[in-house]
């Protein structure tokens, strides 16, 4: 199994332990500080990962880290619990599959927009709202600018694909006029 199939069954665990709304989001903010901490600090990655240093002893120096960085007892016990298992290493997967499995619970989706110019204030705004009655969830967005797609948008939330861009409806006639429908 990979680390992200893994990864997303010990972050749906946290998730089912997390409790309130406010407490989900909390604890993904603290998971993914922990999981940038380890990806970027190479000496952590090295005691965390280097088989010579016993068990308890990366338990233990991960209890401290988490509670200096001042982590909930929830998201101290499980790093713990991860390096115990030594699943310590896919924390970065956790991080991401975790925080993607809440926005769900919570009713919230990140939307990439890729657009040819860049857009106003208000367009973004109205962008999102029209997203989010689409949806049906709180949209946060991540613009891109692009200007070979032409004119019009791509979005894509999640698996959901909007292309509306010239560039895709110019390819979609030239492959009609081929056909000669």
């Amino acid at each position: 199994m990979t680390g992200g199939i893994v990864g997303r069954r010990y972050a749906k665990a946290l998730l089912n332990l997390a409790g309130s709304d406010k407490k989900i989001e909390e604890i993904g903010e603290q998971l993914l500080e922990v999981a940038n901490l380890f990806q970027e600090n190479t000496g952590l990655r090295g005691i965390m990962l280097d088989p010579k240093i016993s068990k308890e002893k990366r338990i233990a120096i991960i209890g401290e880290l988490t509670e200096k960085m001042k982590c909930q007892k929830l998201v101290t016990k499980y790093c713990r619990y991860l390096t115990a298992r030594n699943r310590f290493d896919i924390i970065a997967d956790i991080s991401s599959a975790y925080n993607a499995l809440a926005s769900g619970k919570l009713g919230k989706a990140t939307a990439n927009v890729v657009v040819s110019e860049d857009l106003t204030k208000k367009e973004v705004e109205n962008l999102q709202k029209q997203l989010s009655s689409y949806t049906g969830k709180k949209i946060s967005l991540n613009v891109e600018v692009d200007p070979t797609i032409i004119g019009g948008a791509i979005t894509s939330i999640d698996s959901l694909v909007l292309d509306g861009s010239i560039r895709n409806q110019l390819n979609l006639i030239r492959e009609t006029i081929s056909k000669g429908n």
